[in-house]
Order: structure tokens, then sequence, then C-alpha cells
């Protein structure tokens, strides 16, 4: 066991709190009071890895809710893309924003795999004799509470692998977001390269047909790849070798402007905050962007971002982003 329960959660929490107050993981501060609507969150939650204990307690599940939907209230999110996430684990932050007074939240879910030893963890009695759904994959909540989602657009796509490995998905599913509808897409791309090329390209074949059909498009998750890679060239819509449609919140931090390609004077760069780092991972060697929040550059403009205070556990930055409405 890497990593206790005890840090897993505390780190989680601190990650509410780090919210609560505002508190950025690196130099560029997005200010919740003048922060542009809507409002985006993406999570890589960790929810099945063997660096987490197998059994927490009722109360360590609760903990977990609790910094979870602390992060999402402090930003008045409204799109929620989490990753990595088991099946019982959703159900109970799915059911918490879905039944509580207040600000609701509707939800998606799409399996990846079948059946994860690790989402044994999350069994929500086990001591009553019945296997817990292993299910294991990725989450989108929308604000606005049950029927926010027309789940008739509901879409599952796996990606490609010419190398074999761990099933990868694109989730969709049409949603309104302050007021209008949206196309949100939620993915985890997988880090063999030949898989994450394969991967990307798909996903952005997909989404820019949701984008030519008139739909605005949010796209969010754990891509495993930095953003100047030749990789990402089919989402961009700027930089060398761009061909796709989208912008990304965090392109206009101009304290992550480096190399000639990205000077000082430009408006926008492939680049942004760290969402992987060594304080937050004792897997990670080396501090890089591979979290994102795209959008359709037809409908969305005044991009921010800001990647969350890590609390020191084998996990992402969160990262949070805002954007206004083109018109």
């Amino acid at each position: 066991m890497r990593a206790s329960l005890r840090a897993l959660l505390a780190a989680l929490f601190s990650v509410g709190l780090m919210a609560a107050a505002g508190v950025p993981a690196q130099a560029d501060v997005v200010d919740k009071e003048t922060a542009p609507r809507p409002r985006f969150i993406t999570y890589n939650v960790c929810g099945a890895s063997s660096t987490c204990e197998d059994r927490p307690t009722s109360a360590a599940k609760t903990e977990w809710l609790d910094a979870v939907v602390h992060a999402v209230d402090y930003w008045e999110t409204d799109l929620v893309m989490l990753q990595e996430v088991c099946y019982e684990q959703w159900k109970l932050l799915r059911d918490r924003l879905a039944n509580r007074s207040g600000t609701r939240y509707d939800s998606v879910w799409g399996a990846a795999l079948p059946s994860a030893s690790g989402c044994a963890r999350w069994d929500p009695d086990p001591d009553d004799g019945v296997a817990p759904d292993l299910r294991f994959g990725l989450a989108i909540f929308a604000k606005g509470g049950p029927g926010t989602f027309d789940l008739s657009t509901r879409t599952v796509d796996f990606l490609p692998e010419p190398t074999n490995a761990e099933n990868r998905i694109l989730l969709c599913a049409r949603s309104t977001v302050t007021g209008r509808p949206v196309r949100a897409c939620n993915t985890h791309i997988d880090f063999h390269a030949a898989n994450t090329t394969a991967q990307i390209a798909e996903v952005a074949e997909i989404t820019r047909a949701h984008a030519a059909a008139g739909d605005p498009v949010v796209l969010a998750g754990d891509f495993n790849q930095v953003p100047k890679h030749s990789d990402l060239d089919p989402l961009y819509n700027h930089g060398a070798g761009s061909t796709g449609v989208f912008q990304e919140v965090d392109e206009n931090d101009k304290d992550r402007f480096t190399g000639t390609d990205c000077p000082q004077t430009a408006d926008r760069c492939r680049s942004g905050e760290d969402t992987v780092t060594t304080t937050c991972s004792e897997h990670t060697t080396a501090n890089r962007k591979i979290d994102y929040i795209f959008l359709s550059h037809h409908w969305f403009t005044t991009v921010r971002g800001d990647a969350v205070a890590c609390g020191g556990i084998a996990d992402h930055h969160l990262l949070r982003g805002a954007a206004a409405w083109e018109n």
C-alpha cells in the first residue's frame, strides 16, 4: 500500500477547503466573484487506484463526498467531468447532488471497464453479503437537477487501441447549461503512445461533428498529453499544426507562456498550469499539464482556467474553468 486512506481523504478534503479559500496551485488567480459563466470542473478522482486502500469506512466515504461536493459548490459549477470513477462511488455523489435542497445536479455515467477490483472499496454495505457493482468509468454532472440531461442523446464511444490496453471511452450527452443546450463530453485517454495519438484523433472527430451540427461543445478530461504535442493538433484551433475547433480554458495564463512559439506578447498559447505534479503523485517524475477543459471556439469567449492546489496524494489537480457565451 503506497498511500494511506487517511492521506487520500485528507488530501481530497483539502481540495474543497482550498477551493473555498480560492487558493490556486500555481501563479494566476481566477477570482470566483469576477469569473465569467458558465463554469466547469474536470477531475481525475482516483476511484480504483492501487495507491488507495481497499475498504474505506463509512465515515471516510462521507468525508470524500463532502470534499468533492464542497469544491463543486464553491465554484458554482455548471458542468462537472470526473474520470476514474467507480460506479458505487458515482452513485454516492449522484444521490447527494440530486436529492439535496438548494442547487441540484443531474448526472450521466459511462462504464469503461465492466469490473475493477479497486472499486470494491466503495461497497455501500461491506457486511451485507451482497457483492458491489465494480464497474469503472466516467461521470458528468450538470447543474439543474433531474431532467437537465437529455438521456436520449447519451453516447458511449469506445476508443481505438492500436496497443492492447485498458478500455477507454468518450462519454457525451446533451444538457442545458445556463439556459442553453450544450453537448458535454468527458474522456480519459490512454498513456501508451500509439493509443494516445489514435484516441485523441477519434475524440476530436466525434466532438467536431457535434460542433458542426450546431451544438456548443464542452470537452474535458485526462488526455495524458502535454499542450504543445502534435497529438493535440486535432483539438486546438490555434498553434502550429492545429486543425481543431477548440480553445482551452487555461490557454491565456502568460505565466505559462514559454518558447519562441509562445511569446509573452501572444494573447493565447497551447499551455497552462500543471495538473500532475511530483507534489501530488509519487508516480510523476515531471510536472505537466495533461488535464483539459476544451470549449468550441464559435460559442465561448473570455476563457479562464485554474488548477487547484493538491493535497499530496497520487492523483491529479482539480482543474477549474470558466468562460462567457460569445453572444
